[in-house]
């Protein structure tokens, strides 16, 4: 505003005070020029400095200042001069020479803080290099700020004397420094990632101020009717050629820092981005993945910096030239940042499958040994596991096969662990696990179903495997346990009193018939008592799954049929020598026996005990 002021001063003006006045005048106003193009070049100013500056300086040139032949012999000599500044308006930044007054000021300041990216990401990978090699000689990775002045002291390119390799090469031996090359990489990715979210979209703005400084530019040449100049470097240009190539190397180094290499079959191609020349033990540590913890950190920073991608993207196309433009022949149906945001995305995927295989391989192995060695089928666990990564993934779709293939597999090694254990143990050991069982199939599975439904659309299909596991153990267990039960109740009909031979005169045995309850019968009851005590606190009233019928009722229908046979085969062995007292007696208790079992016999038993009666009726001489 001062300067307008004195440009009403004419040239003709005799009046030496304002003669003066007006060429200290254009001094300050190339002073102030000179000062906002330093701002322009300097990476640490806020996007609002840099706009606020490109404002400014584009009236300032407005003003045609007057050129100053010795203005370069001004600012060699300045102490105050930017340290990147090489020459009038000529900034050298990270090896890239810009002459600043050859752009308009909003182009100029993109080029500028475009070499300033391509700068840090030069330096951020060369740094990690730096780092990884450090380590391996020795450092540790707690010592960063000695490493630091220390590789100013080595030799070039970050490399050490071979003396000092030789001295650090038994420390190596360590696996200490596994695990710091191992936290460097992620140290290192989260970095890429800061730069990424830090920088891009401060480009961006300045690109969009570049982009409209054109559009203003190319409306005035259209109002005035003058022919436009040749082709100048548009925003878009910019973008395609300095910082999207440098977005992409970032973007890889990020890659390779998370990932390490490519899974086997995925098509992913992993750039190696540092350690080409490294010793084979390290290249082989970098190639590596990471271990579960920090692959999940690394995987949610990864998947910030794709959003990051995503929306540059989409602000990224308003850069590219419109219809009529001189540079619209260019037909541009990609962003420029596609195929950074593709390597991205595929990076993210591949982390949170690893993710979920780390998770369910921890899951499988916990479940396993709580199961081998407690007889505990904890699906709590899987549950546990199947919330915790619905809260942590941010593309459960993309991880569908994984998480299907990892509840089979925790379910799988339940069963195989809950079958380890019963092994050599008795019916209480049976009788728990299939406890375990019920319990997971009437309480667990809804809710296992309704978490692996949040995470992948086959729900129905994996239940339906893992049920089939479950059941399927369950099966074999309780079939296991009927069968010994209905071997132990048969062995508690023994008859030996009909075995002996009775005389009416003398005292009767202890255990004949006339002496009260028969103990056979008594010990076959009793049995079938204690077999649904043992169901009972086990597994209480549930109902076993594919028969919709209480356990109890299955263990003491399974007794009471292995009463009422081995009762049976117990009189059929016996029946030639059966005495008329002892049929009629036996008759009766027969008749008792199917009245009070009736309920639990299938109809089959309770024909074999009619015949049996039958038969015992008719060797009493009287009738059914």
């Amino acid at each position: 505003k001062a300067y307008r002021r004195v440009q009403v001063i004419d040239d003709s003006c005799n009046i030496e005070i304002l003669i003066h006045v007006k060429k200290q005048a254009a001094e300050c106003a190339r002073e102030a020029r000179r000062e906002l193009e330093d701002r322009l070049a300097q990476d640490k100013i806020t996007v609002t400095g840099l706009l606020d500056s490109i404002r400014d300086l584009g009236e300032l040139l407005e003003l045609d200042i007057p050129h100053d032949p010795k203005e370069a012999e001004k600012v060699s000599g300045s102490r105050y001069r930017a340290a990147t500044l090489k020459a009038v308006g000529t900034y050298s930044i990270g090896g890239t020479s810009i002459n600043v007054r050859e752009y308009p000021p909003a182009l100029a300041c993109l080029l500028l803080q475009a070499a300033h990216f391509t700068s840090l990401v030069t330096s951020a990978i060369e740094e990690t290099d730096s780092t990884t090699h450090r380590i391996f000689e020795g450092e540790s990775l707690s010592s960063q700020g000695k490493l630091d002045s220390e590789s100013k002291d080595g030799t070039a390119n970050g490399t050490e004397d071979p003396s000092a390799q030789r001295i650090k090469s038994p420390v190596a031996n360590n696996n200490q420094w596994k695990y710091d090359v191992l936290e460097a990489r992620s140290l290192a990715t989260i970095s890429a990632v800061e730069i990424i979210a830090k920088w891009l979209p401060r480009l961006l703005e300045v690109a969009i101020a570049a982009r409209e400084d054109e559009k203003r530019r190319a409306a005035r040449v259209t109002a005035r009717g003058t022919a436009a100049k040749d082709h100048q470097l548009t925003p878009f240009e910019v973008f395609l050629d300095n910082v999207a190539p440098t977005v992409t190397r970032l973007i890889e180094h990020a890659s390779f820092c998370g990932l390490g290499s490519a899974p086997r079959g995925s098509g992913m191609d992993i750039v190696m981005t540092f350690g080409k020349k490294s010793p084979d033990k390290l290249r082989q540590l970098l190639k590596s993945p990471l271990p579960p913890s920090q692959s999940s950190r690394v995987g949610k920073e990864l998947a910030a910096m794709v959003e990051v991608l995503g929306q540059s993207s989409i602000t990224l196309d308003k850069l590219k030239p419109l219809p009529g433009e001189p540079s619209s022949g260019n037909i541009y149906t990609m962003s420029p940042l596609d195929n950074s945001r593709t390597l991205g995305e595929q990076s993210v995927m591949t982390i949170e499958r690893r993710r979920c295989i780390y998770a369910f391989d921890i899951c499988a192995r916990g479940c396993s040994s709580r199961a081998t060695g407690s007889g505990k089928f904890d699906a709590d666990a899987l549950l546990t596991c199947l919330r915790t990564l619905s809260e942590e993934l941010t593309r459960p779709e993309q991880c569908a096969g994984e998480v299907e293939k990892g509840c089979e597999l925790v379910i799988r090694k339940c069963c195989d662990g809950l079958a380890s254990y019963v092994r050599d143990r008795g019916d209480a050991a049976r009788l728990s696990a299939v406890a375990e069982c019920a319990e997971v199939l009437s309480n667990r599975m809804r809710d296992v179903r309704r978490e692996i439904g949040y995470l992948t659309n086959n729900a129905e299909a994996v239940e339906e495997v893992m049920m089939e596991d479950i059941m399927g153990l369950e099966g074999a267990m309780f079939d296991e346990f009927l069968d010994s039960i209905r071997s132990s109740a048969a062995s508690c009909c023994r008859m030996g009193w009909l075995d002996q031979k009775t005389d009416l005169s003398k005292e009767m045995p202890s255990d004949s018939p006339s002496m009260g309850f028969p103990p056979y019968l008594s010990a076959s009851l009793l049995a079938i008592v204690r077999c649904r005590a043992q169901v009972e606190q086990a597994l209480g009233t549930k109902v076993r799954h594919p028969q919709g019928v209480s356990y109890q009722h299955i263990a003491i229908a399974t007794a009471a049929e292995g009463v009422a046979e081995g009762i049976c085969e117990q009189i059929q062995q016996r029946k030639m020598t059966l005495k008329v007292r002892q049929a009629d007696r036996l008759a009766n208790e027969m008749q008792f026996l199917i009245n009070t079992l009736k309920s639990y016999l299938q109809s089959e038993t309770i024909s074999l005990l009619e015949g049996t009666r039958r038969m015992l009726c008719s060797k009493a001489g009287r009738g059914p």
